[in-house]
């Protein structure tokens, strides 16, 4: 297969992608549903799918899901197109953690609902990577976040442990309906809700939680559906970022010198950085754990034999 130089690359990026690294901030409001979007094409074939659709919540289709499919399936259909398309990069990583973990294959429609696919993105209230996990849960899940690496925003370990975090409050719960709302609004909101309920059944228990948390469902549906028969509406993924598309991700436990790392690989810094989202300074101390790099596949063969090349004696 013929290697796309570097420099290509990071043309392909600036045209297939046109954000900066910077992080994407996302408000409130993109929760709530949109004014006047109850327009839907073939409304009784989407119903009829949803019905025979592999989903771990009840597959129900109601104003709320309606008006999220809405969005999808017509004004932010570019949008959904980017969205699909990033998901061609990140989805199988997400089935590799959930087969591990034996946790159902659709949970990994939830960073479409949570992020966009955007491991950059950061919320207004501080949540971000893939998952919208907040510093106090990262942490509490085993991720670094400090004024160096904020992990995150690190796919791999992001979603390492995000499908730990789902598969523990399945556990408390029981079910996947609760547990998906408390990993939205937190298993103490929760436990509040159903106190105030005097009910375990989310449907009794739904009026009591936040606003967000009670469309939270029907937006994972809309997802689910998306994903499942946007070839039924004339939906193409759009090309994903060929520089993510053609990189790949490895621990590593020494020290890491984005610089030093772009001088041995002649892959651009701001390549490198776009790659690693979570790193916050270009030079990462080493971890016992081992943290995760990201290059363009050509690249690690030479990042490998310049790190561990064993030493020459005279």
């Amino acid at each position: 297969m013929r290697r796309i130089p570097c420099t290509l690359a990071a043309a392909w990026l600036a045209i297939l992608q046109a954000q900066a690294a910077e992080d994407l901030n996302f408000a409130p409001g993109d929760y709530f549903l949109p004014v006047g979007a109850d327009y839907l094409p073939d409304e009784s074939d989407i119903e009829t799918r949803i019905q025979l659709m592999c989903s771990p919540v009840a597959a129900v289709f109601d104003a709320n899901v309606k008006a999220y499919l809405a969005r999808y399936l017509t004004y932010g259909i570019r949008d959904t197109e980017a969205i699909l398309g990033r998901g061609m990069i990140y989805l199988p990583m997400i089935e590799h953690y959930l087969d591990r973990n034996g946790l159902p294959r659709q949970l990994k429609y939830l960073p479409m609902v949570e992020s966009e696919m955007l491991p950059q993105a950061v919320s207004t209230k501080g949540a971000a990577g893939l998952w919208q996990l907040v510093p106090a849960t990262g942490r509490a899940l085993g991720l670094v976040v400090d004024g160096k690496l904020d992990e995150r925003k690190d796919p791999n370990r992001s979603t390492e442990a995000a499908v730990k975090y789902l598969k523990r409050l399945h556990k408390r719960f029981g079910n996947w309906e609760l547990a998906l709302v408390a990993y939205n609004c937190g298993p103490g909101r929760l436990n509040r809700a159903m106190q105030q309920a005097g009910s375990q059944d989310y449907a009794s228990v739904k009026q009591y939680l936040p606003k967000e948390t009670q469309l939270y469902l029907a937006r994972y549906l809309a997802a689910t559906y998306l994903a499942t028969y946007f070839q039924y509406h004339d939906i193409a993924p759009a090309l994903p970022d060929l520089l993510l598309y053609n990189a790949m991700s490895a621990r590593v436990y020494e020290a890491i010198s984005v610089k030093k790392i772009s001088e041995i690989t002649g892959v651009d810094l701001s390549i490198l950085r776009r790659l690693n989202p979570g790193y916050i300074c270009d030079n990462q101390p080493a971890h016992q754990k081992g943290i995760f790099l990201t290059l363009p596949k050509e690249a690690w063969t030479l990042y490998l034999d310049a790190v561990h090349r064993p030493a020459v004696r005279p």
